[in-house]
Formats: C-alpha cells, structure tokens, sequence
C-alpha cells in the first residue's frame, strides 16, 4: 500500500496495514532518481509528510525522537530530494515539511512462498486459463500472472496500481455520474458486469458501502491474508471524490486475498485541507 494510504489508516487508528513491514525497502521516485529508503524513522517522516505539510515539531512529537535526531533524518532526506522544508506560513520561525517525491514501490518478502494457482472461473476451463474468443479471461489472465510473479519476485507496486486506478477512475467517472449514490453504483453496476469485472452492489450508505462479487482484480490470486485491491481502490476514490465532490477515503474491510467470499469497501469523505 502507498505512503498516503498508510498515513491514512494510522490516522484513522486502524492499525498497521496489513502486508506492509518495517523491514521492507521502500521505492520513492524524485524528478531525478529512485531512492530506496529503509530506515523506519525516515519512512515514518515520510508517512507524515504524504497527508500534506506537517510542522516540524508535529513529527518529533510522533516519532518520539530529539529534535537534533529528526534534524538529521530531515536535512538526509531533503538532500535527497524527498521532501520540501519550508517556513511556518503562520510563524517564520517555524518549518513544515513536504513530500516532493513518489511512493512507487516496496522490496518485500511477505508475500513471496504464497501458493501460486490458476483457477478457471472465467477461463476456458480444462488446462485453459482462458480461450480463443473470450477477450476477458485473457486479460484477467494476464493481471493474474503479472500481479502473481511480482509476489513472488519479492516486489510490490500498491502506489503504482493505486494511481494507475485513479486515472482510469477519472476517465469512468462522467460515464457512470448520476444524481444519487444509488445512480452511480447501478451505472458502475452494469459497467463492470458488462466487461467482466464483477458484480458491484450498494451494501450500504451510511457509511458508504459497496460490494464486489467475482473482483477482476483479487478474485484469483492466492490468499495472503490482506487486501490486494489498490486498483480498484483508485478507481473508487476518483469516482466517488467527483460524486461527491471532496476527497474521500477509500478502505478495503473484505477480500478475496484475505480469504473472504466478496469485495467490501469503505468509502467516507475526507475534509479539505488548509
């Protein structure tokens, strides 16, 4: 899962995300580089810094080191390129930080001894995974393979299919606009069911709920005992951000890859910052 992502379930005091270690490298991008960073109080200056700028004393606050200790670890991680210091708009005397760079990845050996099968729910059954004419089953073959072979490379790339999902979810968002949450998820509804991404209902909307039977993204691949739907929580966010026309929160209680029999996410509105 991506920085911002992370920032926002220990936010909302859900715990640590499910699949991510401190011991994991993490990627970040920068306009000139790509930067692996493993050290847990630099990544926990970065988590903080996602959510957009958080004043100096706020991160010694939450990592609870010296102030000369994180003076460091930030002077290291703008050098870097990583982040932005800037004076306190309310007070000069006083610096806030900003991300500048891009989660893009992680190193990871979590998920890599998972047992790796091809099941056949929308193949062409027998020792096919997918046939001739059925232009779906080949593509969900292909996210199969790709997302399975990653696992088991040992890399993760949450923050590339999250936004990757955003895109496409701008793109669907005029398609599937409607007057009502009720419009927009029979819209969405018959979008997926048309092209083979499941059957997504309204299970709720206070808060908002949505299930997803047969997920296109999850449905297959191996249980690991955590969400595996980035994409489609970036789809979701772009969606439900232009509905409701503020930043929300996208969480995924339910998945395939946990074991359970359905897709359950969670969206809720997201104040505005500044």
């Amino acid at each position: 899962m991506n920085i911002a992502m992370h920032n926002v379930c220990v936010k909302n005091k859900h715990g640590p995300v499910p699949g991510v270690h401190d011991e994991d490298v993490r990627l970040f991008s920068t306009p000139d580089t790509v930067i692996a960073v493993d050290s847990p109080i630099k990544l926990r200056i970065l988590e903080l810094a996602a959510s957009g700028p958080v004043p100096f004393d706020l991160i010694v606050e939450r990592t609870q080191k010296a102030k000369s200790t994180i003076s460091v670890h930030l002077r290291d991680l703008e050098r870097s390129g990583l982040i932005t210091s800037l004076p306190d708009p309310h007070d000069n005397r006083k610096r806030t930080i900003t991300l500048s760079s891009n989660a893009i990845g992680r190193l990871t050996n979590t998920d890599r001894d998972v047992k790796v099968t091809v099941h056949h729910h929308y193949g062409a059954g027998g020792d096919l995974p997918f046939s001739d004419d059925d232009i779906v089953s080949f593509f969900r073959y292909c996210v199969l393979t790709f997302r399975t072979q990653a696992m088991v490379m040992g890399i993760n790339i949450d923050p590339v299919l999250g936004r990757t999902g955003e895109q496409v979810g701008k793109v669907l968002a005029p398609r599937v606009a409607g007057d009502t949450v009720e419009d927009v998820v029979k819209k969405m509804g018959v979008f997926w069911q048309a092209h083979g991404l499941g059957a997504i209902t309204l299970a709720g909307t206070d808060p908002l709920t949505l299930e997803v039977r047969g997920c296109f993204e999850c449905e297959e691949l191996p249980v690991t005992g955590h969400g595996a739907c980035v994409f489609d929580i970036g789809i979701l966010t772009a969606i439900f951000s232009s509905h409701l026309n503020c930043p929300v929160t996208v969480v995924e209680e339910r998945c395939y890859s946990s074991g359970d029999d359905r897709c359950i996410f969670v969206i809720t509105p997201r104040p505005i910052s500044g």
